[in-house]
């Protein structure tokens, strides 16, 4: 199971907004595929899956934000248990 962080995306940067999901929980997913968007106060990115798999679990949805190193979804296995 891989944790998705969100990333720190600036020196001085230490949260991002969750602008929105490209993709749903049970979605299969491809290392280096877009997730989901976050915003900054100085930018608007993509962030990537880091594993081959499938949205196990969205922790955090659309509309919040987050400091930076937050767990924001598991991509992992069909039959993995996901992390409460």
């Amino acid at each position: 199971m891989e944790e998705i962080l969100m990333p720190k995306l600036g020196q001085t940067t230490d949260e991002g907004y969750i602008e929105a999901w490209h993709v749903s929980e049970g979605d299969e997913v491809e290392m280096g595929q877009p997730l989901f968007i976050v915003e900054t106060d100085k930018a608007q990115t993509d962030v990537e899956s880091v594993a081959d798999g499938v949205v196990r679990k969205i922790v955090v949805p659309a509309g919040e934000t987050v400091p930076a190193g937050t767990v924001i979804a598991y991509v992992g296995e069909v039959d993995e248990e996901v992390p409460e």
